[in-house]
């Protein structure tokens, strides 16, 4: 009954009580907001079927980790070798004796890293980029029984191989990017080269702003956390817990940075504020849905890294990767494309302009 007069009722109502009149005017069918939040299991349900019914969209990760895993390697053991032994050599003299053990432990670790890194994995960029199972890994090893293996020559060859993979990385990514925004949406949208191309260009953007933005913080924050060390190691675990708490506060209110340049056609800063502001004024629950993708994701990871490097086995993880990491991408479009409807529904229903022009910000009220 409640309900229906919500619904139905269209003059407004006055009610007088001990502090004055106050009239409640009934919402008419037209005016009632249709549009729920986006929940969280039917958002990942709905990710999953998409993958599963365009299974071509994992090619692109899927490939990548074959290339990485059975490609030839660039090592650069050579090359930091000299450098490397040199920092042992300190770190043997500076050790005390209580601390000789840890000492040879640590160089041991990183002339394991330096032996087995490979640098083509520096192709997988962020925040806009293709998941890769390998790429986490420093030691990749290869069933093959014949392995390519380059050495880099020089510091100026590893700038530039460095410099050709981001680019690469960033084109493959918003190849990625685009085909999910492209996919998750009924009927299929059209490829565009032109608009390809400008959210290539967005992507890198988004990748300097924020990069930009780590330095600033990251930079004063070390040198504070390096003198209260000083001063007190107790208090210097506590200010980085504090900024650890601070960074997932500033962090997942930018998760869907990217998404507003595939979907909407924005550009990066725009795009960043939408995101800020849908996840912290209009999706509360988008804490939780970045947390279940998180512990999916990263809880079936371990699954997929337990067979060796050298056992074809690791077919089976690379692409279970490849599936689950897609279809959790999938469901961040959709779980955006519900929030940016709920949002802009619920914007127009705000009756103070003022507020509305607030909070609808780069997005509009249109």
């Amino acid at each position: 009954m409640i309900r229906q007069l919500l619904e139905f009722e269209s003059e407004p109502v006055v009610l007088e009580g001990a502090y004055g009149k106050i009239v409640i005017r009934m919402k008419t069918p037209s005016e009632v907001n249709e549009t729920t939040m986006p929940r969280l299991i039917p958002t990942l349900v709905a990710g999953f079927n998409t993958v599963a019914s365009h299974i071509g969209l994992i090619l692109i990760p899927l490939l990548l980790d074959l290339v990485l895993w059975l490609g030839p390697k660039i090592k650069i053991k050579t090359l930091v070798q000299p450098g490397a032994d040199s920092f042992f050599s300190y770190l043997q003299t500076m050790a005390t004796p209580e601390s000789q053990q840890q000492a040879k432990e640590t160089i041991k670790m990183i002339q394991e890293v330096l032996a087995n890194y490979n640098l083509g994995t520096v192709i997988r960029t962020i925040p806009v980029g293709v998941p890769s199972l390998l790429a986490r890994e420093v030691t990749v090893g290869s069933p093959l029984t014949t392995n390519i293996i380059y050495e880099a020559p020089s510091v100026v060859f590893v700038v530039l191989v460095v410099l050709a993979l981001i680019l690469v990385g960033f084109f493959l990514g918003t190849l990625y990017f685009n085909s999910l925004a492209r996919y998750t949406v009924t009927p299929v949208l059209p490829n565009n080269s032109k608009k390809l191309f400008t959210q290539f260009g967005q992507n890198i953007v988004t990748a300097l702003i924020l990069l930009t933005m780590l330095i600033i913080v990251a930079v004063p924050g070390s040198m504070i956390l390096t003198v209260t060390s000083m001063i007190s190691p107790i208090i210097a675990e506590f200010l980085m817990l504090m900024a650890m708490f601070a960074l997932i506060w500033l962090v997942v209110p930018l998760i869907f940075a990217p998404h507003g340049i595939y979907v909407l056609n924005q550009k990066a800063y725009p795009s960043m504020l939408l995101s800020i502001r849908m996840v912290r004024y209009f999706l509360p629950n988008a804490g939780m849905y970045v947390m279940t993708s998180a512990l999916i994701s990263e809880g079936l990871n371990y699954l997929w890294s337990m067979p060796e490097a050298t056992s074809w086995l690791t077919l089976v993880g690379i692409f279970g990767h490849a599936f689950i990491v897609t279809a959790l991408l999938a469901a961040s479009f959709i779980y955006y494309r519900g929030g940016l409807k709920w949002m802009q529904e619920s914007i127009q229903n705000i009756p103070d302009p003022n507020i509305k022009a607030d909070l609808g910000g780069p997005f509009g009220t249109k």
